[in-house]
């Protein structure tokens, strides 16, 4: 028998192929659309979605923001016959009733077994019988979200270690199952060429590789969370990791006699599948009202403020990074702000609609104050400089923010200050000026920075927040703090001149 295993995973609300600036090769209309066609060249099919599905693009926010009865990104793979479902760290990000809501309808058919406390009837795993050939589907959930995630949306709830829990069940899954399958969202820490070298600190929030160090019985893993785009073997087994917002997605081809297997990523900009009507028409009336709702102009600055090329915006500074700062000081009152440039930023025009909003800024973050001292500060902003490189005269961005995945929104821009790095001098002693209203900042003194809440715990990225003092948290989604400032102030002045310099 040939079967076809199909794999998603943080596809992030991306539905049709827009981001709705532009026209995008992305997303479940092309995807689902290519799957209920080519899934009848073989005998069966297996459809796993491995999370992040229902955060992450406008379409996700606006239906986040309404009541709805039921989550029209799970009906569209339910149309699809999605046969697992994985829970995504960013499934929580709305809080933990939307995420009941919205998963409530398929409650049979998530696999979770290291997720306690959800009100959901899930599943540790689920054995697929395929005439007599036995897939068992492990489904994890990378535990490291109580460092990034909001107290109140996951209160009650605990993540287990993965590595722990899949000994729990490996004999029972060895006994019923012929062919075991993890599915996890998470990623891989250490490479990827069999050698097992570490690629990241190891946080246990990717813990694939250690999966398969300590246990011998796993026959594959489709994985997620790091949005890195691969399909590899590693010792013998197939590991696959498809790209986020359904830019392409993982397609297996298992001989369930010989347990040989053919694999790949589809690539979505390769397929030329008409739309699958019905599975668009479960999107059509909710995609009227987004359209209503992000045409809304709600402000406008003196001139355009967009960007033409992001490298030399993060480098040389930006109009847009300074109205962020702007917004982020405004909002907090902090001393400091420090924020990341996301890579969908594209500025503003001179007349700003909620689209232009959501699209800068399309993660639900939250807004911390910390307080930190003048020493923290100068540590973060050098953790900062260790963006840049130079090499053949020329700046460039160091590979340890690029491989083995892209990072760049781990580089952070400082605001309420003006700052100076010098790219000449080693890492960690980059910053040769910090000054506040003209004045050389104390490091000995007292401060406060306001910053995501994703940056201010998640400090094994930036460590100088660790153990920081929080003065105050404001629960509010930055992109709604976004809107709240231009229609509050509706018409804004274009603040120019960086203040910061990099040399």
């Amino acid at each position: 028998m040939k079967l076809a295993i199909y794999q998603t995973s943080d596809l992030h609300g991306y539905v049709y192929p827009t981001n709705y600036v532009k026209d995008m090769d992305l997303g479940i209309l092309k995807i689902g659309s290519y799957i209920l066609k080519d899934e009848k060249n073989y005998d069966a099919s297996l459809k796993v979605d491995c999370g992040d599905l229902i955060q992450g693009s406008a379409l996700a926010h606006y239906l986040s923001k309404r009541k709805i009865e039921k989550n029209p990104l799970i009906q569209g793979l339910e149309f699809i016959g999605y046969d697992a479902y994985v829970i995504g760290n960013h499934e929580f990000n709305y809080g933990k009733d939307y995420l009941i809501n919205s998963y409530k309808e398929v409650e049979n058919k998530i696999i979770n077994a290291n997720i306690e406390g959800l009100s959901l009837e899930t599943k540790p795993y689920k054995i697929f019988d395929y005439s007599g050939f036995k897939i068992g589907c492990i489904g994890f959930t990378t535990s490291f979200i109580p460092n990034w995630e909001h107290e109140n949306n996951i209160n009650g709830v605990t993540f287990l270690d993965p590595v722990e829990v899949y000994g729990k069940y490996e004999k029972e899954l060895k006994e019923k199952a012929d062919f075991i399958v993890v599915c996890y969202h998470g990623g891989f820490e250490k490479s990827l060429d069999g050698t097992n070298t570490p690629t990241e600190k190891l946080t246990k929030e990717n813990q694939a590789s250690e999966l398969l160090e300590k246990y011998d019985s796993i026959d594959m893993v489709l994985s997620g969370h790091q949005h890195r785009s691969f399909i590899t073997k590693i010792n013998g087994v197939v590991c696959a990791q498809p790209l986020h917002n359904g830019q392409n997605f993982t397609k297996i081809v298992l001989d369930t006699e010989s347990k040989e297997a053919s694999y790949e990523l589809i690539d979505v900009s390769k397929l030329n599948d008409e739309i699958n009507e019905e599975i668009e028409k479960i999107f059509n009336n909710v995609q009227l009202e987004l359209e209503d709702y992000l045409n809304n102009e709600i402000g406008e600055f003196d001139k355009d403020i967009l960007m033409d090329d992001i490298f030399i915006a993060r480098l040389k500074g930006h109009p847009f990074i300074n109205f962020l700062h702007q917004v982020h000081l405004d909002v907090s009152g902090a001393d400091f702000s420090a924020l990341s440039l996301f890579d969908s930023a594209i500025g503003f025009k001179k007349n700003v609609s909620i689209r232009d909003v959501l699209i800068n800024y399309p993660y639900p973050n939250t807004l911390m104050v910390l307080k930190i001292s003048g020493h923290k500060l100068k540590e973060a902003i050098e953790k900062a400089a260790t963006y840049f490189v130079v090499e053949d005269n020329e700046v460039k961005i160091s590979t340890g923010f690029l491989v083995p995945k892209v990072q760049n929104y781990n580089y952070d821009t400082f605001g309420g200050l003006t700052y100076e790095i010098d790219l000449s001098k080693e890492f960690g002693n980059r910053v040769v000026s910090m000054k506040k209203d003209g004045k050389e900042i104390d490091l000995n003194k007292e401060y406060t920075i306001v910053l995501n809440n994703y940056r201010a715990t998640n400090t094994s990225i930036y460590p100088a927040y660790e153990n920081a003092k929080v003065v105050k948290e404001i629960n509010v989604d930055i992109s709604e703090l976004i809107i709240n400032y231009f229609q509050e102030n509706k018409k804004i002045k274009v603040l120019d001149e960086s203040n910061y310099t990099i040399k």
